[in-house]
């Protein structure tokens, strides 16, 4: 015998909604309770946010004119007049300014990125003083490229430019391309001979892999490619040294073993 399968028997409750649903007032009243409440939360939601931007915003003006926090002046130490107009010049810092508005790591690589330093470091000081400390780069050679003199320090970098060799006479010279990359050989050279005369006019690289020594009177010593320092003494200590000063030869080329080649002055005839 097949058994009916019976629905439950709707409440009171649910069939009045029901009913209440089917009439288009309330649908009407429903959807525009929904609306309002929707348009509400907005509302309130703009004002929390629009205050707490205000509190944070009065917070954020407040911290920035805290006078513990304020940098009043600038302070350049260790640099020389003209590099302490050129980093006020490139800085163009406008006083008094908030310590927190700046920016140190761009400060310092602004400052790095000029040719006349060689490192800075900047700190701020308690009594509101922003304390740049600069490393001068000092320049040990002249490089004469073409037509053009260019101060170089220890470790070749190229400084500024100058425009007559006499500006610096106090400076060796290096000429060639590249001679700046062997500055610290090309002065331990120069230093090697300078204690046995005095009449150097300057060191030229050669096929960017050795050096000639050029004397004032226009004499040549060619060094070898390897070991050009200890060559040049070996030479200076053995009995041949007086070629130096010699006037009867215009070249003495040290660049093969055991052996000194010699070029004679070549005579004028009249």
């Amino acid at each position: 015998m097949t058994q009916i399968k019976s629905y439950p028997t709707p409440s009171k409750i649910r069939y009045r909604l029901e009913r209440l649903w089917l009439r288009q007032w309330f649908r009407k009243l429903v959807l525009f309770s929904i609306v309002i409440v929707i348009l509400l939360f907005f509302c309130f939601f703009i004002l929390i946010s629009s205050y707490d931007w205000t509190k944070l915003k009065t917070f954020k003006q407040n911290l920035f004119e805290r006078p513990e926090l304020s940098i009043s002046k600038l302070k350049i130490v260790n640099a020389n007049s003209d590099l302490v107009n050129q980093i006020n010049a490139i800085l163009q810092l406008s006083f008094p300014i908030n310590s927190i508005q700046l920016d140190i790591k761009n400060l310092q690589k602004i400052i790095n990125n000029i040719d006349l330093v060689e490192t800075a470091n900047i700190r701020i000081k308690d009594t509101g003083v922003l304390v740049i400390d600069v490393v001068e780069r000092k320049p040990v050679a002249i490089l004469r490229e073409d037509d053009q003199l260019t101060l170089i320090d220890i470790k070749g970098f190229k400084i500024n430019n100058i425009f007559s060799r006499s500006d610096r006479k106090d400076l060796p010279l290096i000429v060639g391309i590249d001679g700046n990359l062997n500055v610290q050989e090309a002065l331990k050279i120069y230093q090697i001979l300078y204690n046995n005369t005095k009449e150097i006019r300057g060191l030229i690289r050669i096929g960017e892999r050795r050096w000639d020594i050029i004397l004032k009177s226009d004499k040549r010593i060619k060094l070898p490619e390897k070991n050009p320092k200890g060559t040049l003494r070996k030479f200076l200590n053995s009995d041949y040294n007086h070629l130096i000063s010699s006037n009867k030869f215009s070249v003495i080329d040290l660049r093969f073993a055991n052996r000194i080649v010699l070029r004679k002055v070549t005579e004028q005839k009249q």
